[in-house]
Parts: structure tokens; C-alpha cells; sequence
């Protein structure tokens, strides 16, 4: 376990994790090892000093490339060798650089990196590239595969509405193939400014010199594609391009994609919301709105992150995927930009203080439609952990006692680290200790160290809790378990917090370990158990039914405040969507809800509104196309909330809420009430 002094403030819990089990869990397969540097979502405590930060780190023989940046902002990205960090212990001179320059540092995980790189450089101007410059409206889509030549997404003669896509999977090179006239051209390009992955312009090249290859775009690639009947191989349109995530039928960057900008839009796919019948069949009527013909900027997320349920490494790749997308508006002619990334992680402070939040409400104030920036609106999906039990609250006042327990419940044969995170509202832990001990009675704590266990009984290495870290204005200890696949025990480890100060409260949040779409991981879901009360309560509790819920009065497990941990911040620019049922009105049963914890931020009540998620009780999900032209599928989620909501804001005014709640609790579920599909 890390002393909290031993590296700098600004570190941030899981990287601090990371340099104690020696990068264990967060490298590359073996045969990227040698090429991987770590990737980080950096905020400076002064704008405008990244390049000093950056040249004092390489003076002192520490390598660190800063990420491109168009901004203004405090946040950067970074990428580091290991001993920028590693050698950054107290006393030395990089800790020292740190201290000065940065106020928080975020791990996510490492990328392999094409070149060197240059510092601090402004992301390419790539609405310069191609034949025809945006429109007024650019919508961006931050997920997993983008059918780019489905029927859905094309105009006329074969030309997809997808101006770019930025595939960050690491290691993939450019292909080779001959046009329609022989010539050796490529397909892709590396990115000279974000460093990473390969790029895909709508609209191809000019001829160049030899002996140079022409790059082909997207159009010219599908037309390579094209079958002697008129229509378009989409099967080898993808697989010959190495788009892994259109292998299958569906995908959720696909369903995602369609619900935002495609031809058809969500209310024509359920049947007549405003009048008729809901039962009555999908008319399938084009859309006339503006998302149904705006160009698409398409970012890919790496593969490896899609294999990481937890969200943690989002940060950074958010953060550059959000400034590609940017590159793409031309300052004469885009007004607005509109991104949806419909992932976010189950833990986090949860008062809006998250760094990526914090990023995220930074670019929406600094591209706020003024001295020729477009103005950016990002959308978020508020989350589907409302029954998952990760969530548990503890408000010590009064004769409450200083002291509380509960289960943390690890299903076994767990192939994943499983994550837990305990903040306080408190900047000084003071006494508290926190101490978690395996089914077996191995024991951890936060407070004077390791109690002996009982004889045979060890826990594994890198399990247990680490010492806490003050982040913002909380404090925040960070529970890790290695996989019970043959390391960690299985079953039921107990979490135990004593000494907490009157008037405090303790939040816990357990990582997201399930897999994501299309992932295939035996990944299980690690939650939370409250066993007093299941002996005392759950009987009781177990006949009372309201609205849809069971009751869960006197537990410490909460379902309110479960928000997506980057969607808490209640900002103008930043809108978060949860889900509601079209049958009864209600909150879709997994639909997080707020409110978003006490801090020094605006506190964010719950989602802006609900939008369609589940047509009835039997008929889950919204249904949107898939990877191939023609196909559709149901996607569970509020995943399916956000593009719709998106989609209202291309097309403002947004319209009214129906049954806006008016109860502290209602509110929390459904924010300002019910908005009909787009």
C-alpha cells in the first residue's frame, strides 16, 4: 500500500494503484508493451503553462508529449513514459515539476503511440478537407463501430453523411489497395496531431507525386465496394477495412448513430406517440429534421478500453475524441456542434468535481458560439445502474453510531479487477478507518496498518484498501480485489467504516465490471449487500409496492444517486437523459437517478428529462438500425435516451415535458418529465 505522501497530491487514486502493482492491470498485450506510454487527462493549475510543465519534465531526462489542444482550458492530455511517474516520489525533482504545475492528474489506460510527437500543437483544421465545407450543424459520435456506408447514412450516389472517422485502436496501419484504374493508393491515415490510431476522410485525395500513394476516402472506398446490381458489399466493405466492431449485426455506436442523425427517427419507429394508438405499427417516416441530413464526425474508442467496463479510461479518450470532432467545424460556417457519448463510469465524486466532468464543462464554456467558435453541446446517458446495488449512503447525526458496515458480494471465477470507491465529505479523514476483510478473514485497513490474519489466510498482493487521498474538497479511499478467476476469494467481503465525524456523510460506489455490448469476457457485476437489513427489513419491505418499486426505507443500499459519475455537473451546455416506459409514463426500471452528491458545484437534481427507452413492460428497448442496411435491433439503455435527446436539441425548441413531477424524489427519477421521441 502507497503512502499518501509518497507521490504527489495530484495523483490520482488509480494511478497511484497502478505504480504499486507495477502497471500489473493497465498495460498492453505483450507484443505492444515495448511501444506503450501512458496516457493521461492532465489539469494544470494555470492555463497557458503546459509547455513549461512539459519542458522541465524533458530537461529533467523525463519523457512527456502533450496532446493537441485548441482550447484555452486548464485540461490537457499526456502521454508519459513510466518513470515520469514512477520516479516522481517526494524529494525528487519530479515531484517537485508536478507539485508546481498540475492540480490533478487522471490514469486511463495506455495507448501505443505512432511518433514522437511535438508539444502543445493545435489539432489539423480538418474542415478544410474535402470537396464541400460543413453545414451549420455538426453532430459528433463518441462509441463502438459506425456502419458508415449503411443505406440509412448515405445521400445520393453512394456518399455517406460521415465527414471523418478517427479509429484510435492503437496499432493499426493504413491499407493498401489499387483503384478503379490500377494505381496503388491507401486507405487511412496517422493522425500527426493526436498521435494515435489511423483517420478516414469522407472525400479522397487529389493526385500526387510519385512516389507518393493517393489516400482514398470513405466514398471512394465504398465505391470499390460496389456489387455488379447496383448495390454496396457492406460485409467487405468493413471487414477489408479491419473495422472489428461491424463484424457482427449490431453494434451500440450503430443503434446509437441512427437513433442521433439517421434517416428515420425514433418516432416513426414506435408507433404514434402524439395521437392514434400507441400499439398501432411504426409508420417509418423519414425525417425532415436537421440531424437527419447533418454531416457525422465518428470517434471509434480503442478496443481494449470497450473490453473495460468500469469507465476509468475514459478520461483522456474522451477528452481528444471531443477536440477531433471540433477540428472538423469551420469557424465561418458551423454553429453549432452537438456530441453524444452514451458511456460513463458507475464510481466518481458524483458532485460534478469528476476531472473528465470538469473537462467536459470547460470546452462547453469556452466554444460557447462566440469569436467564431461553434457553440458545443455535449449529451450524456444518465445510466442504467438504478437496481444494481452499488451505491450505499451513511449520514451520521445525532445518536447515529460512528460506525457502519456492509457486504461487498464478488461473484466468483471473475476473470476483471474489481474496483469499490468511499468518499467523505470531508477533507480530513481525521479518524476514520476503513477496513475491508475477505470472506476467508484476511483483513486491510486505512488506519494503522495490516491486522494479522487468522494463520493460513492472506490476501492476495495489490487487494485491500489504500491509503485515503483528498480530492477537491472530499476525501476518497480506493478498495481494489483482484479477480477471484484462481486469485482473490469469491463471496461475500465485509467493508467496515469507523470513526466517522458527526455530521458526515459516506458515499460508496462500486465499479461497473459487467461487459459492454458485443464483449465477451465472463465479466460478472460485484454489488453491495446491506445484511442487517435484509435480516430486519426485507420481509417487510418485500409487500410494499409503489410506482413500480419494492420498498427500501432504513437500508444503506441506495438506488437515488446513481447517476453516470461524468454526468452529475448541472451545466447548461453538459444535458443528461435517462429513460421512461411508453406504455405507463414510468422511469424504465434501471434508469440511474439523482440527486448528485453535496459539493462545492450546483447540485445537479436529476436527469434534464426522460425520453422513450422501453415501449411496455414486455417490450424492452428502442429499435434502431443495426450494422447492416435494412437491419434494426433493440438496444436496452438509457444508451438510447441520449442521441434522442440530441437529437431535440438540433432541432430546438426543445419540446414541453409531459407529467413534469413536482417531488424532490420524482424529480430526482425524471428530471423536468417526460419528452416525447424525436
Amino acid at each position: 500500500m502507497l503512502e499518501r505522501d509518497t507521490y504527489p497530491k495530484c495523483f490520482d487514486p488509480y494511478l497511484r494503484y497502478a505504480i504499486s502493482s507495477n502497471f500489473g492491470n493497465f498495460e498492453l498485450p505483450d507484443g505492444k508493451k515495448e511501444r506503450s506510454r501512458l496516457f493521461f487527462l492532465v489539469e494544470f493549475k494555470e492555463a497557458g503553462r503546459e509547455t513549461e510543465f512539459a519542458a522541465q519534465m524533458n530537461e529533467a531526462g523525463l519523457s512527456v508529449v502533450l496532446g493537441p489542444a485548441g482550447s484555452t482550458t486548464r485540461f490537457a492530455t499526456l502521454h508519459a513514459a513510466r518513470e515520469a511517474v514512477i520516479k516522481a516520489v517526494n524529494g525528487s525533482v519530479a515531484f517537485d515539476i508536478w507539485e508546481k504545475y498540475v492540480s490533478r492528474v487522471a490514469l486511463s489506460l495506455p495507448l501505443e503511440t505512432s511518433a514522437s510527437g511535438a508539444l502543445r500543437r493545435l489539432p489539423a483544421g480538418r474542415w478544410r478537407k474535402g470537396r464541400k465545407s460543413p453545414g451549420s450543424l455538426l453532430i459528433g459520435v463518441l462509441d463502438d463501430g459506425c456502419p458508415f456506408a449503411a443505406a440509412h447514412f448515405l445521400r445520393a450516389k453512394a456518399s455517406t453523411r460521415v465527414r471523418g472517422i478517427w479509429d484510435q485502436n492503437q496499432g493499426k496501419k493504413p491499407i493498401r489497395i489499387n483503384d478503379r484504374n490500377g494505381e496503388e493508393c491507401l486507405f487511412g491515415q496517422r493522425l500527426l496531431d493526436f498521435n494515435y490510431g489511423l483517420e478516414f476522410y469522407r472525400d479522397s485525395e487529389g493526385a500526387v507525386p510519385a512516389p507518393l500513394r493517393r489516400r482514398i476516402g470513405l466514398d471512394e472506398w465504398i465505391q470499390l465496394h460496389a456489387t455488379p446490381t447496383g448495390g454496396i458489399d457492406e460485409d467487405g466493405c468493413y471487414a477489408d477495412a479491419g473495422f472489428s466492431s461491424l463484424s457482427r449485426r449490431l453494434s451500440h455506436g450503430a443503434h446509437v448513430m441512427d437513433v442521433l442523425a439517421g434517416r428515420v427517427p425514433t418516432s416513426s419507429r414506435v408507433g404514434p406517440a402524439a395521437q392514434g394508438d400507441r400499439r398501432d405499427p411504426p409508420s417509418w417516416r423519414p425525417g425532415a429534421d436537421p440531424a437527419s441530413k447533418a454531416d457525422v464526425v465518428f470517434v471509434q474508442f480503442p478496443h481494449d478500453c470497450i473490453r473495460d467496463a468500469t469507465g476509468v479510461w475514459l478520461k483522456a479518450y474522451v477528452l481528444d475524441g471531443i477536440r477531433y470532432v471540433l477540428s472538423f467545424a469551420d469557424p465561418g460556417k458551423t454553429k453549432n456542434v452537438i456530441i453524444n457519448i452514451s458511456y460513463g463510469p458507475t464510481t466518481g465524486p458524483h458532485d460534478g468535481t469528476a476531472e473528465l466532468e470538469e473537462a467536459l464543462t470547460a470546452l462547453v464554456a469556452e466554444f460557447d458560439g462566440t469569436a467564431r467558435k461553434p457553440k458545443l453541446e455535449i449529451v450524456l446517458a444518465a445510466g442504467n445502474t438504478y437496481l444494481s446495488e452499488g451505491h450505499v449512503v451513511y449520514a451520521r447525526s445525532g445518536r447515529r453510531p460512528d460506525r457502519i458496515e456492509w457486504t461487498w458480494r464478488l461473484p466468483p471465477d471473475n476473470p476483471v479487477l474489481c474496483f469499490a470507491e468511499l468518499w467523505m465529505d470531508n477533507a480530513d479523514p481525521g479518524p476514520v478507518s476503513v477496513m475491508l476483510t475477505s470472506p476467508g478473514g484476511a483483513v486491510s485497513t486505512s488506519g494503522t496498518g495490516p491486522v494479522p490474519p487468522p494463520p493460513g489466510v492472506s490476501l492476495p498482493p495489490h487487494t485491500g484498501v489504500y491509503a485515503p487521498i483528498v480530492w477537491g474538497s472530499h476525501t476518497m479511499w480506493l478498495l481494489a480485489v483482484e479477480p477471484t478467476r484462481g486469485v482473490a476469494e469469491h463471496g461475500d467481503w465485509k467493508i467496515e467504516v469507523s470513526g466517522i465525524p458527526q455530521n458526515a456523510q459516506i458515499h460508496a460506489y462500486v465499479a461497473r465490471s459487467d461487459p459492454n455490448l458485443n464483449v465477451r469476457t465472463g465479466a460478472k457485476l460485484s454489488y453491495f449487500l446491506d445484511h442487517t437489513w435484509e435480516m430486519t427489513r426485507s420481509s417487510e419491505a418485500s409487500c410494499k409496492y409503489n410506482n413500480g418499486e419494492f420498498d427500501r426505507t432504513g437500508s444503506l443500499i441506495r438506488r437515488d444517486g446513481t447517476l453516470n459519475g461524468i454526468a452529475t455537473a448541472k451545466d447548461p451546455g453538459v444535458h443528461v437523459a435517462g429513460g421512461y416506459i411508453i406504455a405507463n409514463g414510468r422511469k424504465s426500471s434501471y434508469s440511474s437517478a439523482g440527486p448528485a452528491r453535496s459539493g462545492p458545484l450546483a447540485l445537479r437534481l436529476g436527469p434534464d428529462n426522460v425520453l422513450p427507452c422501453d415501449e411496455s413492460h414486455a417490450l424492452l428497448g428502442i429499435r434502431a438500425g443495426g450494422n447492416r442496411s435494412g437491419g434494426v435491433f433493440r438496444l436496452i439503455g438509457t444508451s438510447a435516451a441520449a442521441p434522442q435527446l440530441a437529437r431535440h436539441i438540433a432541432d430546438p425548441p426543445i419540446p414541453p415535458a409531459v407529467d413534469p413531477p413536482t417531488q424532490p424524489e420524482e424529480i430526482a427519477k425524471r428530471g423536468g418529465g417526460n419528452i416525447e421521441p424525436p
